[in-house]
């Protein structure tokens, strides 16, 4: 660096403190008049009571504040805070109304030497609307775990409905007033407070209103349980030309409640016996559970539903071999057979055609006709006796040997 450099940054550093010590006796010796605009500082509303007496209440109500312009020597000026002033709005001393109202705001106290420039015209502006309250019955969303076969049998809250105050759309948007908390592994019963929140549709919490009560009990009664299968019970048989093609059960194990010495004994429960002669195709009916004195149910109202699928029955076919009797023989032959046997084929349902046996038929060959010897075959008559939805489809012929007599 050469020499002229050096001067240059000597000169340029001598001017810099000269101007620090300018502004320091400026500030403190000459301490000039400064102004300075101080942003956001808190206003306390007063007699905001005055507000519920009117019917009124303020819409999502947020802290309010003003912005001052001060004046005063820079070395005041300097040291302000919004904490050293406090201003404060009068709810009684105005006419008010609904919608939007600007409340004039007083400045009680502030620092010393300080002046406050836009005094005259300070105000806030309130937005109010309708004051109404509106009654909810209240539930429990507490969430509650049981030790294992310990199972709840009833929850009751105390009082069982609050009553909430705000503005109307807020109050509007609460649907239901819910208990929460939560209690882990409960093995006998158990009671305590625990706080009400307001929530909307989607379940998101209410601000801005107010309620007579904060917290209600909860009272949670338990006893003993276990889970056992449902057994069907039925009576009678499904309408003629139907076949049952199964059934569905809304449950097929219940939760029992009651005394444990009961319930050690307890492998099902069985339901009333259904009536499957009056069902309809794809019935579904409400049956009753056989509960054992001293039982409960502990998820339902003691009673499920049961679906019976039904479906029409298919015409099939069975062969039944029967003895042939014959008649009208004339006196002058004989027939030589040891026994005369058919088949006879049957057409009808399943269940028709399983209660059919040789004895529901009558086999008879007309042998009227015969004129002279010989091995003849001839196609009998069959007829069903004490037989429903059943048919003769088809008989089978028989081999006849005839003679003439001596």
């Amino acid at each position: 660096m050469d020499k002229s450099e050096n001067g240059t940054l000597i000169v340029k550093i001598i001017c810099l403190l000269l101007s620090v010590v300018l502004w320091l006796y400026i500030s403190n010796v000459e301490n000039p008049l400064r102004t300075y605009e101080l942003k956001g500082i808190p206003v306390e509303l007063t007699n905001e009571d005055s507000l519920v007496d009117s019917k009124f209440a303020i819409v999502n109500k947020q802290p309010f504040t003003v912005d001052l312009k001060l004046e005063g020597p820079s070395s005041e000026i300097l040291k302000v805070k919004k904490e050293d002033f406090k201003i404060v709005a009068d709810m009684s001393a105005y006419a008010l109304k609904v919608g939007e109202n600007t409340i004039p705001v007083q400045i009680m106290s502030y620092p010393e030497n300080i002046t406050i420039k836009n005094n005259g015209m300070l105000g806030i502006k309130v937005n109010l609307e309708e004051l109404t309250q509106k009654e909810l019955t209240i539930s429990s969303k507490v969430k509650v775990t049981y030790k294992e076969n310990i199972y709840e049998k009833e929850q009751n809250i105390n009082p069982k409905t609050v009553t909430i105050t705000g503005g109307k759309s807020s109050v509007d948007k609460v649907t239901e007033a819910i208990l929460t908390g939560e209690e882990k592994d409960v093995d006998k019963n158990k009671q305590g407070d625990y706080n009400i929140q307001f929530i909307d549709s989607f379940g998101n919490a209410v601000s801005n209103i107010e309620s007579n009560i904060k917290t209600a009990k909860l009272s949670i009664t338990v006893t003993n349980g276990k889970t056992v299968p449902v057994n069907l019970k039925t009576k009678g048989n499904v309408p003629q030309g139907f076949v049952l093609d199964g059934y569905e059960l809304s449950k097929n194990n219940v939760t029992v409640l009651g005394d444990s010495q009961v319930l050690n004994k307890l492998e099902s429960i069985d339901t009333e016996a259904v009536d499957m002669s009056s069902l309809q195709p794809d019935s579904e009916v409400d049956v009753k559970l056989n509960l054992p004195e001293g039982i409960s149910i502990g998820d339902g109202d003691g009673s499920i539903k049961a679906k019976f699928k039904l479906k029409k029955e298919e015409n099939t076919t069975k062969n039944i071999e029967c003895n042939v009797q014959y008649k009208n023989l004339s006196d002058t032959f004989l027939v030589t057979n040891q026994s005369l046997v058919s088949n006879v084929k049957l057409s009808g349902t399943q269940e028709a055609l399983d209660k059919i046996s040789s004895q529901n038929l009558s086999v008879i060959l007309d042998l009227a006709n015969v004129k002279e010897e010989g091995t003849f075959d001839y196609t009998p008559q069959a007829t069903l006796v004490n037989a429903n939805n059943v048919t003769v489809s088809d008989v089978g012929n028989v081999s006849v040997t005839i003679k003439k007599k001596g």
